[in-house]
């Protein structure tokens, strides 16, 4: 068996069970990744502490949760999900007051199916209120907060690991944003995908290399990040063909790899509408903000970009005016160029 613990203050974190000067409603552990075998039953337990002015009132549920595409929690009615391990669980004590400095534990059994494979989850849901007083006349407003204590349970030797990258794209470049996609299309939490996103030339000598932050997923989940280049605005790569190459490492057997072919074109601007010249460049960061070629940064700059926003001499030179490097060339760029000339004025 194998059990995470760490203590939590929500809203600060703590090293030790101690009390801290910072106010909080403290868990002393917010995630439990279990190994029981199949056919057992043990009992675990958690600590809350009431460090706040005022005594709280507690009531503990459980839930179904997962991720969404971003890494996003999303809580469901307990039993909702195929690998809800909900049913397995049974909490004690369910409602209790926490006085101040107090001190409570909260005691949770798993018993865990002879039949399962892979990892099975589910939440314990700590609710804290203020302790209400006498009800007064009128209408009492109450703030609940709510905290989730996860538990992962994958008995050993079940299950099977299996990653895929599903989506590798490249959204703007200045600075270059590479967007993943890591599909989890195996049966076992990957707690912790990390890996890297490299930017070879078309000899193969590597450019850049992109760190890509550790993130965990659940069986059947897809995970969407990005990972932004260290590069500084206006150091842009050259034009010429690139291999953008993601590797990420979820702890199977083999590393997930997929490759995205960039190719960025020459620039060749020309007058927008009555414009004298091409646009220019007045900062020299490698966007081309004053459309009109006056000299200044205005809002007829922002205007005259929106008129043409869907021409030729737009489109085909997009990355000139990516003001919010996205990847396109579109109306929310003509609303950034707007306000930077706004905060210019």
């Amino acid at each position: 068996m194998r059990a995470s613990a760490r203590l939590v203050g929500i809203g600060t974190l703590a090293l030790a069970l101690c009390f801290v000067e910072t106010r909080a409603l403290l868990i002393s552990n917010i995630e439990f990744d279990l190994a029981l075998p199949r056919g057992a039953t043990e009992t675990f337990a958690f600590q809350l502490i009431n460090n706040e002015t005022d005594p709280l009132e507690i009531q503990i549920s459980l839930a179904d949760w997962d991720r969404d595409l971003y890494g996003e929690n999303r809580f469901y009615p307990p039993g909702t999900l195929p690998r809800s391990a909900a049913s397995w669980l049974s909490v004690s004590p369910l409602r209790f007051e926490l006085a101040r400095n107090e001190q409570r534990e909260v005691k949770f059994s798993l018993r865990v199916p002879r039949d399962i494979e892979g990892t099975y989850w589910a939440a314990i849901l700590v609710e804290a209120s203020p302790k209400q007083a006498q009800p007064h006349p009128g209408t009492t407003v109450v703030v609940r907060r709510r905290f989730a204590v996860k538990i992962f349970e994958t008995p050993p030797g079940t299950g099977r690991r299996d990653g895929r990258i599903t989506l590798l794209d490249v959204r703007g470049l200045n600075p270059p944003n590479v967007w993943l996609e890591f599909e989890n299309r195996g049966t076992i939490h990957t707690p912790r995908v990390t890996g890297r996103v490299e930017i070879r030339d078309e000899k193969g000598a590597l450019v850049e290399k992109i760190e890509v932050d550790s993130f965990p997923t659940l069986p059947g989940a897809k995970r969407q990040l990005k990972a932004t280049s260290s590069r500084k605005k206006g150091d842009l790569l050259p034009p010429g063909r690139y291999a953008v190459l993601a590797i990420l490492d979820y702890g199977g057997e083999s590393l997930a790899g997929g490759q995205y072919i960039l190719r960025i074109l020459p620039l060749r601007l020309v007058p927008l509408g009555e414009a004298k010249a091409p646009p220019q460049d007045l900062d020299r960061d490698g966007l081309y903000e004053d459309t009109n070629a006056d000299g200044a940064l205005s809002l007829d700059d922002a205007a005259l970009l929106g008129l043409h926003l869907e021409k030729p001499a737009v489109q085909e030179n997009a990355r000139a005016f990516d003001f919010d490097n996205d990847g396109d060339a579109d109306l929310d760029d003509v609303l950034t160029l707007k306000k930077m000339a706004e905060e210019s004025r």
